[in-house]
């Protein structure tokens, strides 16, 4: 039975079927995915589509759309903790339940059953577009505010897995995050383990004034650390100190930043879907270059054509931009770029070293403090250094300029 011969039935009966909004709604919606305003867009689509179909139920639009949101986007018990201040992930093994909360590991409220997990991610990866099957057990996708979502399941997992990393745009500067990132008060120079100076140390001041001058001074950083030390908050947070007329372009395959700027391009990369073809590191960086933009932000390199690409343009200018990427330590982190690109592009390791010598200027590490059961109580700035080159051997030349560990 078609939409329209469904419709007249419906009208007919006086009988709403939400399951039939649904299907007329759904493709529009995708078009808007991670719109701010995203459930207001979705009511004025159900209100229209009512209004045309559906006029006997005008009245009761605003509560027809609350259950068609509910159908298509809610999550159940998940909702719950999704909504709490300091929650960063969101945990179903199987039918157990666990968040994390201010670095805690906190177990949640159990699914009754498989059945009940298993609606809740069909329904996630439907409203992105996709579905998961025994021949396709793993898929990425993307909520409506914008936090990532990773389901696995069986056969390539015993148990259906759903792995929630909240979305949240903490757009405070480096003086409102210090409280929460400890040592940005410490002074340059301060060296806590023993390192051979490269040059006599002409800065003199805190980890704060030295971050932001380095970023007035469009110096091209680095921010390193594990999954949750607060990379991107940094990146965010050093974003404050940008020239305000600067034409800044962010890459990213996850929506990650929100900057406090006027002139921002905001490009997203997308798997290849039916119907639609892949939009990747290399489509977006071209169209970010047209806009000849000051600065360019990647978000996290995490693939070889990340890596590539974000040397590559570097060295063709654009000072002042920033990425992350994890590693657990400076020297790691070089290291993995060097892996990454040689992934993407068969080089020699000392022009890969030159290349990256020339594009970074300072690398920066994070890390994180555990306490016994292993919850996260803190995040440090461990490690800072300027990379000037590279010497007659092919190796980096790091001047550190602060090390505490």
């Amino acid at each position: 039975m078609s939409l329209v011969d469904r419709s007249r039935n419906v009208n007919l009966s006086k009988e709403i079927d939400i399951n039939l909004i649904i299907e007329a709604v759904r493709p529009q919606m995708l078009e808007v995915a991670h719109t701010p305003d995203f459930k207001n867009i979705l009511t004025q689509k159900v209100k229209a589509y009512i209004e045309e179909n559906f006029p006997y139920y005008k009245p009761q639009f605003i509560q027809i759309a609350e259950e068609v949101y509910d159908r298509m986007y809610g999550l159940g018990i998940l909702e719950k903790y999704l909504k709490m201040e300091g929650v960063t992930d969101v945990l179903v093994f199987g039918t157990r339940v666990m968040y994390v909360k201010d670095g805690q590991k906190i177990k949640g409220e159990d699914f009754k059953d498989i059945n009940e997990i298993r609606v809740i991610y069909e329904r996630i990866l439907a409203s992105a577009g996709q579905s998961i099957s025994y021949a396709e057990p793993s898929k990425d996708a993307e909520l409506p505010d914008g936090s990532r979502v990773k389901v696995i399941i069986p056969p390539e997992a015993v148990e259906p897995y759903v792995i929630l990393r909240k979305h949240s745009v903490l757009n405070m500067s480096l003086d409102e995050i210090k409280d929460g990132l400890k040592n940005l008060e410490d002074r340059i120079g301060d060296i806590k383990v023993f390192i051979k100076r490269q040059k006599f140390e002409s800065f003199s001041g805190t980890l704060l004034d030295y971050f932001k001058k380095a970023v007035k001074e469009r110096k091209n950083i680095v921010v390193v650390g594990e999954t949750g030390a607060g990379k991107t908050t940094f990146i965010n947070a050093l974003s404050h100190y940008i020239q305000p007329n600067h034409i800044i372009a962010v890459l990213e395959d996850t929506r990650e930043l929100k900057l406090p700027l006027p002139y921002v391009f905001y490009l997203k990369t997308r798997d290849e879907r039916e119907g639609a073809k892949a939009i990747t590191y290399e489509d977006i960086l071209y169209d970010s270059l047209r806009a000849n933009p000051d600065r360019i932000i990647l978000t996290e390199i995490r693939t070889p054509i990340a890596a590539y690409s974000f040397i590559h343009v570097l060295n063709s200018g654009h000072r002042g931009s920033m990425t992350t990427i994890h590693a657990d330590n400076v020297r790691m982190a070089l290291d993995k770029l060097e892996m990454l690109i040689k992934e993407f592009k068969p080089i020699d390791d000392r022009t890969i070293r030159r290349l990256i010598a020339k594009a970074v200027d300072i690398i920066v590490f994070i890390g994180l403090e555990e306490d016994e059961k292993g919850d996260i109580t803190g995040r440090e700035i461990k490690e800072v250094a300027e990379l000037n080159g590279v010497d007659e051997h092919g190796n980096y030349i790091l001047d550190y300029k602060y090390v505490r560990w």
